[in-house]
């Protein structure tokens, strides 16, 4: 589809918006993006920088506008999750049957940083930084921005991209009135970041090429690795309870909490204290929602079609999917936009929604399950199996980070592969029973 003449307004230059802008500039249409913030690019000091999982199916969209490579380089390869046990013990758990599945850990900002100077390098994209949409008329295409001064502008576009997150002002303005779909699910749980900071000379206090992840069952804590010799933590606590984030306010009860759950991780941060107590909650939200376009003339993607909570670092990758997935569609559907935005959310949605609830799944194993006895011999069953029959039996886990199988037909062969293990179970539990019985009937005698 050649865009001549069509102009685009894309609301939101994160991971998703600026991406969905690459496509459509290389569609040819002229392409306006919007963003509240301002350039990541001018900070001299950019701030705090949420890391992220970049796996397979992420970077197939990068590769789709030859940023693959770029981003790559910017992150470092974990090959598995170490487990720290409450002794101080640790077990490493591989991601794949071999050292090249990996996910690698990226800061938000240096991929956002990446995605904004491939869009300056287009002719036909103009970036308003400062500038956030306050209201979008759907019928007329006609959308109302305000910049930081509170001066107010009309802009006029063919479509609108919604990609301005899990509170979007284009969702709200697309769907009011209509027979739309809505539901918002927060976790009693919020999250705080904290950094474990770099050792001499730059070097990592703990392994480097690896997932940390401490589960506690009452709370949870994973770090990803930085270039610099450092480590992003996120802590998750519940909102209320005994060692909750409403009642750790004070410097010597947080400082007992992390003792007593974290002993290990105190003698690395010495402002442990000072950073929990400091830094802001994250709510821990999901979306779901439909129609995610009207007409020929919005269309959402990204955390403002489904948001999911972070627990299968699958956020950015699947809005990445989304914005390969739309631009297909445009491809397939030449003249026809409504048809494409139709085509996008009928083949997605299903895949968006079993993320949804893989993520919630994810965040119960991590926090309580994953350090059972019967989840580590369950991880080195599949592990086992996947090596001897390839393809054909992998964890559920290395399925949605090492391939681009949608995401609802790896639940579904997940669900398969349980449905098979446990009957594999019964059977030798039969067996055994049988043989005991045999056993003792032969002793009667």
């Amino acid at each position: 589809m050649s865009g001549t003449g069509q102009r685009m307004g894309v609301v939101g230059a994160g991971l998703g918006g600026s991406m969905m802008a690459i496509f459509l500039a290389r569609r040819g249409f002229a392409v306006d993006v919007y963003e509240r913030r301002q350039d990541l690019r001018a900070l001299d000091v950019p701030g705090p920088s949420m890391n992220l999982g970049l796996s397979r199916r992420g970077i197939e969209s990068l590769r789709k506008v030859d940023l693959a490579e770029t981003v790559l380089a910017m992150g470092i390869p974990m090959a598995g999750r170490i487990i720290h046990d409450l002794d101080g013990r640790t077990a490493f758990q591989p991601y794949g049957k071999n050292g090249n599945q990996v996910i690698h850990a990226l800061q938000r900002n240096d991929i956002n940083r990446a995605l904004l100077d491939a869009l300056g390098a287009c002719g036909n994209v103009r970036l308003c930084f400062e500038t956030r949409c306050s209201g979008l008329d759907r019928d007329t295409g006609s959308a109302r921005l305000l910049d930081n001064a509170g001066r107010e502008t009309t802009e006029t576009a063919d479509v609108w991209v919604g990609a301005d997150g899990v509170y979007s002002t284009i969702r709200q303005t697309m769907q009011r009135g209509l027979r739309a779909d809505y539901q918002q699910e927060y976790l009693d749980w919020g999250w705080k970041e904290l950094r474990i900071p770099s050792g001499p000379g730059g070097a990592h206090l703990l392994e480097k090429n690896a997932f940390h992840l401490w589960p506690r069952g009452g709370s949870l804590l994973f770090a990803h690795p930085n270039r610099d010799g450092s480590f992003t933590c996120s802590l998750v606590l519940p909102f209320q309870g005994e060692a909750s984030l409403e009642s750790l306010t004070e410097r010597e009860p947080v400082l007992d909490f992390f003792t007593r759950t974290y002993p290990d991780l105190v003698p690395l941060v010495p402002d442990l204290a000072e950073q929990f107590l400091n830094n802001r909650i994250v709510p821990l939200v999901s979306v779901r929602t439909s129609p995610w376009s009207y007409r020929d003339r919005v269309v959402l993607l990204g955390d403002a079609a489904h948001a999911v909570v972070p627990f299968y670092a699958q956020g950015m990758n699947a809005a990445f999917e989304d914005c390969a997935l739309l631009d297909q569609c445009l491809g397939e559907h030449p003249g026809d936009r409504a048809a494409a935005f139709r085509e996008y959310e009928r083949r997605r949605k299903r895949h968006t929604d079993a993320l949804a609830e893989m993520s919630k799944q994810n965040f119960r194993e991590l926090r309580d399950r994953v350090r059972s006895p019967w989840m580590r011999a369950r991880h080195r069953l599949d592990t086992a199996l996947s090596r001897v029959a390839g393809d054909l039996w992998a964890p559920l886990h290395a399925r949605v980070t090492n391939t681009s199988i949608p995401y609802a037909d790896a639940l579904d062969l997940e669900r398969r592969q349980d449905r098979i293990v446990k009957c594999a179970g019964i059977a030798l539990g039969v067996g055994a029973g049988i043989a005991l019985l045999r056993a003792l009937s032969g002793r009667s005698r």
